[in-house]
């Protein structure tokens, strides 16, 4: 272990409170070195990352009372969650670990598990110093780019909690990430040679193949706000995160392709870029070029017109027909004609004659599943709390 400012030195007191506090923050300390350096912030605090130093490191045993000073109470915790927006629900539901009971409250060391755990899960600074009160906040999001309707809340709540989901998924996956080519035709002419068309499921195959992992997260923090999808780098790789709600696998491929031509261009380096709607979203040049994308993808060269007056069963009829001659996904046609006509009524009923059992939130999430190498406990029991992992 190096000498030098290691934030796992800790001091001589022999208050375990005060021990308590310093291991918080020791952790706190090297999350936020993981945000910047990525696996190789251990290279910071441990001269030999390869030898016996994780034999010799000796853990802290916290077994505080309140005669040590001031206690933090789950009622503080609960109330500083709020005042960061999160609704009692979902701190009870998500944030909380399922291994918290009420009846757990009176150890104090167990108080400060918990907080070491909420530190982990929601990306959060906390501040149990002896002479304040307990202080939590979000670890700020570097570089964000919102895609927003005009007067759009902003929904950088859902992003924090977003952000948290990438990069539990990210440490769970050994695949290196390959930079995808920035063309849509070459990728999608990658795909057909395998595949009949550019569906859900063969664009999903296709970025896992890359080390691109995407998963499903809809949990609305506050009860109110989220997006459809955003793009999250961490640790460098870029991960997808589909927010949207809708059940239909044609919808859900559109914003994948959607978000991919966002990395696809390079649209972003560092931080997160958060789509919050494709219906109504903004129309400036990066989503322009990203929607583009999509379209090449989807449809390749292929060129589409619709006649207004289809009635859904007309549509899924030549939906299908387009789909065999041209390889195209029957879903993403019955959308292009929903987005050429603003018939959406009629696309959405000719998408559940097509899909009558749609889940493609669950779709998404079981690739994940399956690329799924290796995860600590407290990670799975988060993915399982917001449904990105199968309980």
């Amino acid at each position: 272990m190096t000498s030098e400012d290691n934030i796992f030195s800790f001091g001589d007191s022999s208050d375990p409170m005060q021990q308590a506090r310093e291991a918080l923050r020791a952790v706190q300390q090297y999350q936020r070195d993981w945000q910047e350096e990525g696996v190789n912030r251990v290279y910071k605090y441990f001269d030999d990352v390869e030898g016996d130093w994780l034999e010799e490191f000796e853990p802290i045993s916290v077994n505080a009372s309140a005669e040590h000073g001031s206690r933090v109470t789950v009622s503080a915790i609960c109330e500083r969650l709020r005042s960061l927006g999160l609704s009692t629900s979902f701190i009870k539901n998500v944030a909380f670990p399922s291994w918290w009971k009420s009846e757990l409250e009176p150890d104090e060391g167990i108080i400060f598990q918990l907080l070491d755990s909420l530190s982990r899960r929601l990306f959060l600074t906390v501040d149990t110093s002896e002479n304040s009160d307990l202080s939590l906040a979000f670890l700020p999001i570097p570089a964000p780019k919102f895609k927003l309707r005009k007067n759009q809340e902003d929904p950088k709540l859902f992003s924090y909690l977003a952000r948290s989901v990438a990069n539990a998924v990210s440490s769970t996956v050994d695949r290196p990430y390959s930079p995808i080519p920035c063309d849509a035709l070459i990728i999608r002419k990658s795909i057909l040679q395998n595949h009949s068309c550019v569906s859900l499921d063969s664009l999903l195959n296709f970025c896992w193949q890359a080390g691109l992992p995407v998963v499903h997260f809809d949990k609305k923090p506050d009860g109110r706000v989220k997006v459809d999808g955003l793009v999250v780098i961490t640790n460098n790789r870029p991960i997808i995160i589909i927010g949207s709600s809708w059940k239909y696998s044609a919808w859900l491929l559109f914003i994948l392709a959607h978000e991919l031509g966002h990395i696809a261009q390079g649209h972003l380096q560092d931080g997160i870029l958060v789509d919050e709607s494709f219906q109504h979203g903004v129309n400036d040049d990066e989503e322009e070029d990203a929607n583009q994308f999509a379209a090449q993808l989807l449809f390749g060269d292929v060129p589409l017109q619709w006649a207004a007056n289809l009635n859904k069963q007309r549509l899924l009829v030549k939906a299908r027909r387009l789909s065999e001659e041209h390889n195209l996904d029957p879903g993403a046609l019955i959308l292009n004609y929903g987005w050429q006509t603003k018939n959406w009524g009629c696309a959405v009923a000719a998408l559940s004659l097509l899909e009558p059992n749609a889940n493609a939130p669950a779709q998404i999430n079981a690739y994940y599943q399956r690329h799924l190498v290796s995860i600590d406990e407290d990670s799975r029991d988060y993915l399982q709390q917001v449904n990105v992992l199968a309980a």
